[in-house]
């Protein structure tokens, strides 16, 4: 194995469990770094530990050394271990992490690995463990790939009639009529609107040709490949009721989202119609009390910049329109949590314009508004983001987020943050 933690700049830069009042501890899960640490994860153990993943490399999809990291807290000591590796595949990427534990109390690890150095070459994985309470690293007792098969049947190439394809234009033309009705594409900044149009039409067709299998591949026949690809991982699953996991996925090759659903943890996978706009990716799931499940999305597209917003009241399967909401967003990743007295948090960057400013938000109406309720970090020298939240047994808010900032020489260092406090 790799040593990825080096000594490096460990005097000058570690913060060490920084208080702001007694409720509330802060934390570096491990010194600054030179290598690139991002999309961190988090989830609490049954005795009260708390888990972190990350991913960690020499860069992100274009280097061949990027592995999935972890490091656990102790519940009573309160200290970190050491850095530990939780999964590699030698000589390719594995990005985004995903931890959670499943209502049989199995600890889950979902990510990807990049195969060919782009993101539209993704495959999906998961493990899963049961003996995981012991120091160090879990020991996995199963792994697979997710098998993503979104659409009909393509046994002789994707037909014309096929619910994918066909989803993905019918929800592009709701999309445009929204953006008309709405007034958007004469707000996007574009002097001529009618530029910005014949843009958005371009991209519509390009996305329709991918959909239906026209992809640089395979001219004239249709072909799945691209639509069973790609797919990536962000933010947690969803538990519905009945034990229905919803795993949200993105794809950066589409620019858009989908559900990755299962009911037997992972034995077999059905999948939702896509969530489709101009770059509503990452999404984070909320269930309303009326069982309708709420998407909030990173904003990928053009201004203005704000997190995404689709609704399902069929427990995932069929979404509405993607709509902008008023919560500003600089294409960034935000995750969100509904706390069992029913409020939701979101933690999210608060801009339309970088990542410094690290928030959270609450809302008391399921998402109608949000009030802000504190920032994490505010230092405009930095990028405070990729964040991921729970709640925990207690009732304590757990958050991990990347945190990079420049050293005196202009070189680039990161870490890992981590954050709990007991909201009131």
């Amino acid at each position: 194995m790799k040593n990825y933690f080096l000594p490096l700049f460990l005097l000058a830069f570690c913060l060490q469990g920084i208080a702001q009042d007694a409720d509330f501890i802060r934390t570096d899960i491990f010194p600054f770094q030179p290598q690139h640490v991002h999309g961190a994860t988090l989830a609490e153990l049954p005795n009260g530990d708390i888990l972190v993943a990350w991913f960690q490399g020499s860069g992100e999809r274009q280097a061949d050394d990027v592995a999935i990291m972890g490091a656990r807290k102790d519940k009573k000591s309160g200290k970190w271990s050491p850095p530990f590796q939780m999964a590699d595949v030698p000589d390719f990427p594995d990005i985004n992490p995903v931890l959670f534990l499943d209502p049989q109390k199995q600890l889950w690890l979902v990510w990807y690995t990049v195969l060919a150095n782009q993101w539209e070459t993704s495959l999906l994985k998961y493990r899963i463990s049961d003996n995981y309470l012991k120091p160090g690293p879990p020991v996995w007792k199963w792994q697979e790939v997710i098998h993503m098969k979104p659409g009909g049947k393509t046994e002789q190439g994707i037909t014309p009639d096929d619910p994918f394809a066909l989803a993905v234009r019918e929800k592009f033309e709701e999309y445009g009529k929204t953006i008309e009705a709405t007034g958007g594409f004469s707000t996007m900044g574009e002097a001529d609107s009618q530029a910005a149009r014949e843009r958005f039409h371009q991209r519509v067709t390009e996305l329709n040709d991918l959909a239906e299998g026209k992809d640089w591949i395979a001219k004239g026949k249709g072909y799945p490949r691209f639509r069973r690809l790609g797919w990536q991982t962000r933010n947690k699953p969803l538990f519905l009721a009945d034990g229905k996991m919803i795993l949200p996925l993105y794809s950066d090759g589409f620019d858009f989202s989908i559900m990755a659903m299962t009911e037997n943890l992972g034995k077999t996978w059905t999948f939702s119609e896509p969530l489709v706009g101009l770059g509503p990716v990452q999404p984070a799931l909320l269930e309303k009390k009326d069982g309708t499940i709420v998407a909030l999305m990173r904003d990928n597209g053009p201004p203005p910049q704000r997190l995404m917003w689709s609704q399902s009241t069929d427990s995932g399967l069929h979404w509405s329109p993607v709509t902008d909401t008023e919560i500003h967003n600089p294409g960034s990743a935000a995750d969100a949590v509904k706390l069992r007295d029913g409020r939701w948090l979101l933690v999210h960057n608060d801009t339309e314009d970088g990542r410094h400013s690290l928030a959270v938000s609450v809302s008391t109406d399921e998402g109608t508004t949000w009030r802000l309720l504190t920032h994490l970090e505010t230092d405009p020298s930095a990028r405070s983001h990729y964040p991921a939240i729970i709640e925990g047994h207690d009732g304590r808010i757990h958050i991990v987020y990347s945190f990079h900032k420049k050293d005196s020489e202009g070189k680039e260092l990161k870490l890992i943050r981590y954050a709990a406090w007991k909201v009131k």
